[in-house]
């Protein structure tokens, strides 16, 4: 009987004891949770020009806390600044885009102060357009007109275009005459089907 009782007790024990280990890692990764939660990225657009000026917005990031952005792809890791949250893990600011970065798919990552990935986005890095450049002999968005007067590159617009069809009456004819022998040889084939069946 009072091994009976022993036995008890001891898993009594261990089984304690075994609760006490497996809340101790709980505890730390609940911890870890509160220290940097899952934050969100926002940007106007996904795709990024060199060398400009971007607005990130952030949301959801530890109260106050510090974060370093970054620009991460398969040529290496660029980083756009430093930023902190404010009371409620928000923050809204401009950061200049590296104009010596490849053009590529690139990860938009915000770091926190250990160095734990907080929030990512995938991005697209473009080339800068080129600039228009005064009237110097250089090549630029101006042109100059064969009269020599100086005439302005044509504005992109919102209107179709309108091209030119083909009008020849023999492929217009041939391909009228093709269709009609589709149709003819359909409606033959379908009324032999029927009759056999």
């Amino acid at each position: 009987m009072s091994v009976c009782r022993n036995w008890i007790r001891q898993a009594l024990t261990l089984s304690s004891l075994a609760a006490l280990v497996a809340t101790v890692p709980a505890a730390a990764i609940a911890r870890d949770a509160i220290a940097h939660p899952e934050g969100t990225l926002k940007l106007a657009e996904r795709q990024l020009v060199s060398g400009s000026t971007v607005l990130i917005r952030g949301e959801m990031f530890a109260e106050r806390g510090k974060l370093q952005l970054l620009l991460v792809g398969v040529t290496g890791r660029f980083q756009l600044g430093d930023v902190s949250a404010d009371s409620v893990g928000g923050f809204a600011e401009s950061f200049d885009v590296p104009a010596d970065v490849d053009v590529g798919a690139y990860r938009l990552v915000a770091i926190a102060a250990d160095g734990d990935e907080v929030a990512s986005l995938n991005v697209e890095l473009l080339a800068a357009a080129p600039e228009a450049v005064e009237e110097n002999g250089q090549e630029g968005a101006a042109s100059h007109s064969e009269d020599g007067e100086h005439a302005e590159a044509a504005e992109p617009t919102d209107e179709p275009l309108s091209l030119d069809r083909a009008g020849s009456p023999l492929v217009t004819g041939g391909a009228v005459v093709a269709i009609l022998f589709a149709f003819v040889t359909g409606g033959l084939l379908l009324r032999r089907s029927q009759s056999i069946g």
